[in-house]
């Protein structure tokens, strides 16, 4: 019986442990989605001013 509850307990601490694991990895995921699309956005802004400066004439025209 106490072998039982020993291995209760273990199995009790390892999910607990994964639960904090999968909440961590949870928090980065978003962190690293946010940082994405800020990047996303930002490759948009680049792309948008190179196709305006791409339409104009250089200056030795």
């Amino acid at each position: 019986m106490i072998q039982l509850e020993s291995l209760v307990a273990l199995q009790d601490q390892t999910i607990q442990s994964l639960n904090e694991e999968i909440f961590r990895q949870q928090q980065d995921i978003v962190k690293l989605l946010r940082r994405l699309e800020a990047v996303e956005e930002r490759l948009l802004e680049l792309k948008d001013q190179a196709d305006i400066a791409g339409n104009e004439r250089p200056p030795h025209w």
